[in-house]
């Protein structure tokens, strides 16, 4: 006769059992994890930004850094690299080993680059492994108070009564905000002087001190000047408006559509960057963008939090390398 077994009996091995289970899955998944990418990384990761200190880009490199380096246990170090339209910090990396240890926090301004500099800039498809997008950050056109305008019709129309006069500044030339400007301020019949700055600093006290009226410019490094009044923002270069600031009307639905620039930030790897290492760092990325603090710290610049795929980033910047060529002909900017 066969031997009955307790309930209690029959409930702890169903539990052992599940536990087995569960301990089996855990193992296999991490015995799956250091094979995609064993060793790595065990030692410090650098991440280079094209642009100076301070700027919208290297606010979201050093947060994205920071929890990077919690997250694998190793030190993060943003570098710096200014300089040629952020063409001088895309060699750095390009260069480099591709090993997944110099990375390159970037935004679509490099598949601008190819349209406005030529041979010179770093090829955004050839020369780079594509991990995942961030965010997108927007750009605004802002003015000083003294300048008395409060909408982009009104900057247009005094433009028209002073040709040539109002100076507006930029990140650089060949810039998507240069891009951007020039494009408006074709089609509004309009010339405005551009004052192109290399370093972001100079260029938020000048436009603060009133000496160049006219900003186009990314949200999160001027917001609290937009907050506290110093500055004045007439629209927004984008298809859709800021959730933070919905009064900001878009240059789209002012009659500017190819105005529109909707940027993006980003991180890549030298090509040739093994996959599995990429991998590791996508999905790292990817739950990094949704921590609260990072949201929250991301919607305060104006941004939404993304993470596509590297194969989903890499058709967009590919896309982006063939939309630019048109917009910067019908600019009248021609590679140097």
């Amino acid at each position: 006769m066969k031997k009955r077994r307790s309930p209690t009996w029959t409930a702890r091995r169903r539990a052992l059992r599940t536990l087995g289970g569960v301990i089996l899955g855990v193992g296999l998944r991490a015995t799956s994890y250091a094979a995609e990418a064993p060793g790595y990384p065990n030692r410090p990761i650098r991440m280079v930004v094209p642009f100076a200190a301070g700027s919208q880009m290297d606010l979201v490199a050093r947060l994205v850094g920071a929890k990077l380096a919690e997250r694998l246990d190793k030190p993060v170090i943003v570098e710096n690299h200014p300089g040629a339209a952020g063409n001088v910090g895309s060699e750095v990396v390009a260069r480099a080993p591709p090993d997944g240890y110099t990375l390159l926090v970037t935004g679509s301004l490099i598949t601008l680059l190819p349209s406005t500099v030529g041979a010179r800039a770093v090829d955004p498809v050839a020369a780079f492994a594509p991990i995942t997008k961030l965010s997108e950050p927007p750009i605004l056109i802002v003015v000083h108070p003294s300048l008395n305008v409060n909408t982009l019709d009104e900057l247009i129309a005094l433009a028209r009564r002073q040709p040539g006069r109002i100076a507006y500044a930029t990140a650089g030339v060949g810039t998507v905000q240069h891009l951007t400007a020039t494009v408006l301020a074709k089609h509004a019949g309009i010339e405005m002087l551009h004052v192109p700055y290399a370093n972001f600093g100079q260029a938020l006290k000048d436009v603060l001190q009133g000496e160049v009226p006219v900003y186009f410019t990314f949200l999160g490094p001027i917001d609290a000047y937009l907050r506290s009044g110093q500055l004045k923002a007439l629209a927004v270069e984008s298809n859709h408006r800021i959730k933070a600031w919905p009064a900001i009307p878009t240059v789209a639905e002012l009659g500017y559509e190819d105005a529109v620039a909707d940027p993006w930030n980003g991180v890549l790897a030298p090509a040739g960057t093994p996959p599995e290492i990429v991998d590791v760092l996508y999905r790292e990325l990817s739950r990094i963008v949704q921590l609260p603090d990072v949201r929250e710290t991301f919607a305060q610049m104006g941004m939404e939090p993304l993470a596509p795929a590297p194969a989903e980033f890499g058709a967009e910047i590919r896309a982006s390398v063939k939309r630019w060529p048109a917009v910067a002909r019908e600019a009248g900017i021609r590679p140097e």
